[in-house]
This record gives C-alpha cells, sequence and structure tokens, in this order.
C-alpha cells in the first residue's frame, strides 16, 4: 500500500486508539505512529476484554506489546459481557458495542484525549450500509459511518481491508484473527462472508461504490439537517405541555419528517412517521401517538399534547419583581407610565390596584373574563373568539383573582384590569421554551 491516511484533520491532537489486537487496529495504530511527527499527535491505545472467548487474554498481551514495540501508552479493561447480556436480555454483539465504547471514554476522559480512534474501513463502510438499507433506515442512516462524529475518528474508511492487511505484512507487523468472525451467525458477519463476495462477484467494485453512495448521502443529509435546524428554530417550540410545528407554510416532506422525529416527545416507527405526515396534510384532524401523547392538527400547526395536563401550581403575583410558573413562563412587574401598550400582545401596562391578591396560573373550569368594552362570558367562549387553538388554551399564562381574569397573556386583557387614572404597572411575558430563539410563541 503506498497511500497513507491523511490526519491532518486531528492535527497536534491527543488520539486514543482503540485497539483490538486485529487486523484493522494494529494498522491504524502503525499508521498512526508513522505520522505521529509529521501531524504532532499524541497517541494512547486502549484494549476492552469482553470476557467471551477463552483466548482474550491472549489478545489484551498481544495489545500490550504491539504498544511497546511502538512506544504508545497502553490501557486495559476486562468487561464481563455474557453475565451483563444474561442480566438485560439484550444480544450479545450489542451489550459487547455498548461497554466497549463506555469503557473508551471512561480513558479518554481519565487520558484527556481529545477523541477515540476506530479503525472502521470501507468494507465495514459497504457492510453498515447494507446492514441500514435492510432495517429500512432512513436518509441518514443510509450514509453511514462518518470520519468524524462526536468524539469518534474514522480515519481508515477510505481503505479496503486487503490494503490494510497489505500493509500490515510489508512493515512485518502480525495480528490476532478472531474466529468468530468466520462465522456467519449474525447479520454484519453474515454480509461479511456471503452478500458482499456475492455482490463484488456480480458487481465488481461494489464495496467502493456503496463507500462512494453512504458520503454522497451524507453530503445530502447534512443539508437537509441544517435545514431542518433553520426551520425548527423559527417555527416549534416545546413546553411542558407539549411541543409544537408551524405548518403555515408547510415545510419540504424532508424537513417535515425530520422535524416531526425532533419535536415529538414519543419514539416513533416509521408507520407513525407516515400518518403524522399525512395528518399535517389535512386541514384538522388528530391521532394517538404512544402512551403518554396524541397529535393534533389545527389550521397552522401539529402539536404534540400530553393526554394527562400536569397540574400547574398558581403563583401569587409579585408587583415588584419576577412571578415563574414553571413549565409556563414569568411575568416580570415594575411601576411604569400610565400609558396602553397596544404594540406587544406579550407586554401590558394595567392598574397596580387591581393587580392586588392575583396569581400567575393557567386555566381553571368557571373562569370567566370581560373583555375591553365587551361583555362578562366564559373564558372558554373567549378562547374560541380569539381563534387560539385548542391544544394552546391549557398552557396559556392567566394573571387572575378567584375566577376572574385579568390578563389572558397574549390575547387581551379585562375591563376591570385597565389603566384607571391610578398607579401603572408594566407586566411583561417571558415564556419558558426550549427554542434557541427565545421566540414568544404562547398564546400566538
Amino acid at each position: 500500500m503506498t497511500r497513507k491516511p491523511d490526519f491532518s484533520r486531528v492535527r497536534n491532537g491527543r488520539v486514543l486508539i482503540a485497539l483490538s489486537g486485529g487486523a484493522d487496529s494494529v494498522a491504524l495504530a502503525v499508521m498512526l505512529a508513522e505520522g505521529r511527527a509529521e501531524y504532532g499527535l499524541t497517541l494512547l491505545a486502549a484494549h476492552v476484554d469482553h470476557g467471551i472467548r477463552p483466548e482474550s487474554p491472549e489478545d489484551a498481551a498481544f495489545c500490550a506489546e504491539l504498544c511497546d514495540r511502538l512506544e504508545i501508552p497502553f490501557y486495559t479493561v476486562r468487561v464481563d459481557v455474557p453475565a451483563e447480556a444474561a442480566r438485560t436480555g439484550e444480544g450479545l454483539e450489542s451489550v459487547a458495542r455498548r461497554l466497549r465504547y463506555q469503557a473508551l471514554r471512561r480513558f479518554k476522559d481519565e487520558a484527556d484525549a481529545d477523541m477515540i480512534a476506530l479503525a472502521h474501513h470501507m468494507d465495514d463502510q459497504a457492510e453498515t450500509v447494507l446492514m441500514h438499507l435492510a432495517r429500512g433506515t432512513g436518509p441518514e442512516g443510509i450514509g453511514g459511518m462518518r470520519e468524524r462524529s462526536g468524539d469518534l475518528y474514522r480515519p481508515l474508511l477510505g481503505f479496503r481491508k486487503a490494503e490494510l492487511t497489505a500493509f500490515l505484512r510489508n512493515r512485518g507487523f502480525t495480528w490476532r484473527e478472531d474466529a468468530t468472525n468466520r462465522v456467519a451467525d449474525n447479520p454484519r458477519n453474515a454480509l461479511r462472508l456471503n452478500a458482499i463476495p456475492a455482490l463484488e462477484a456480480c458487481w465488481p467494485g461494489f464495496v467502493a461504490a456503496a463507500a462512494r453512495y453512504a458520503r454522497s448521502a451524507q453530503i445530502e443529509s447534512d443539508f437537509v439537517a441544517e435545514q431542518t435546524r433553520a426551520y425548527l428554530a423559527r417555527c416549534s417550540s416545546l413546553g411542558a405541555f407539549g411541543a409544537w410545528l408551524d405548518l403555515d407554510p408547510p415545510p419540504h416532506p424532508a424537513i417535515l419528517r425530520r422535524a416531526i422525529r425532533a419535536a415529538c416527545p414519543e419514539e416513533l416507527d416509521f408507520e407513525q412517521i407516515e400518518a403524522l405526515e399525512a395528518l399535517c396534510g389535512q386541514p384538522r384532524g388528530k391521532i394517538d401517538i404512544g402512551k403518554r401523547h396524541y397529535a393534533e392538527r389545527t389550521g397552522r400547526r401539529l402539536y404534540f399534547v400530553p393526554k394527562v395536563v400536569p397540574e400547574i401550581v398558581p403563583a401569587p403575583l409579585c408587583l415588584r419583581g419576577t412571578t415563574r410558573l414553571p413549565g409556563i413562563g414569568s411575568v416580570a412587574v415594575r411601576p411604569g407610565e400610565a400609558v396602553p401598550i397596544r404594540d406587544d400582545p406579550f407586554r401590558q401596562a394595567l392598574d397596580m390596584a387591581a393587580l392586588e391578591g392575583t396569581v400567575l396560573r393557567t386555566r381553571r373550569p368557571g373562569d370567566r373574563i370581560r373583555p375591553l368594552g365587551g361583555g362578562d362570558k366564559p373564558l372558554s367562549d373567549y378562547f374560541i373568539d380569539r381563534k387560539l387553538d385548542r391544544p394552546l388554551r391549557d398552557m396559556t399564562p392567566l394573571i387572575a383573582i378567584g375566577s376572574r381574569v385579568l390578563w389572558a397573556v397574549g390575547l387581551g386583557i379585562a375591563e376591570e384590569a385597565k389603566l384607571a387614572g391610578g398607579a401603572a404597572a408594566i407586566l411583561e411575558y417571558t415564556p419558558e421554551t426550549t427554542n434557541d430563539d427565545g421566540g414568544k410563541h404562547h398564546g400566538e
């Protein structure tokens, strides 16, 4: 093998090598060691003994000797995968992966490393693409593994397995063989031993083509992800009573599907996402989406609403400071000029005397309001008159005394709370929301 990996993406980094002792990870360790000076790398290596095979202690000893030869500090730990699998009911492969990454990240933190280098190569990428395709994954999954993903670094994705073994032979390095890799008793092994050779026989170069496809899918998926993040920042909110997406105008279906997964508090399968996408195409409707939530489509939005509304404890309104209603928002009160505020529904100038004894809360049975210039009516009728979406009615903050609502935040004030020539109080509402832009969505 004449070409070498480019480690410039981790230049001057502190890299922990995940070293199993197999050909792939040994090649990675040797390549990083050879590039150590050129790229200014500080190297460490870690081996996780899964406790599955009788010869696994020999793998750990081999890795220790290799690291001594390469002058790389070495860490090792033994985990009991069979015992954990028996305890949890998971498959051995799934448990081994989980415990391995947990151990590697502990080593990374203890060694103050910047990233964990993994030896996944082009053949692994082709297997991953096929596995995800077989599972019916979406565009994100079909992109397979990435060179950089969080604290994981995979610099060998552009190399075939045969190139790595040829490299080791040319350098005079040996490696350990795991006999379980030659048994087609799990999906990945079956693909490696049966499907990939058959595909290569039919279409020479299939592995390289699958890797190119994965890279193209990653680029396009990243673009859609960026557009989805921008849409969510503008057109979504999340609070104690659920979440919603604005659909006026509706986003592109590729963005909508990702936004649904991001906003929905429940784990969704493919059929549920299809059903929610179809619901978004209807003017109104409601469907059940899980044990705890349902989805409701209104004229402008898709809501994810808890089936059981959480109880909100009223908070006495502080007339010289800020009152917070957990999960809903807060109202700040200060003395101010007795001039009505008409350009911001989340700020109001009210009569200070009328606020004595009021609380900040959400709606309750029997609530009533007398809108400015209007007659007394049930709060529920007022919400309907103001065209407030039904899922928002339980989360609209209110300034009230007894059953009398003085300010339905974002909607309007009551006749008895208007400025009456006395001292004025300026009230400003700030929503409690996970939106990065901090937009005031409540009661829109």
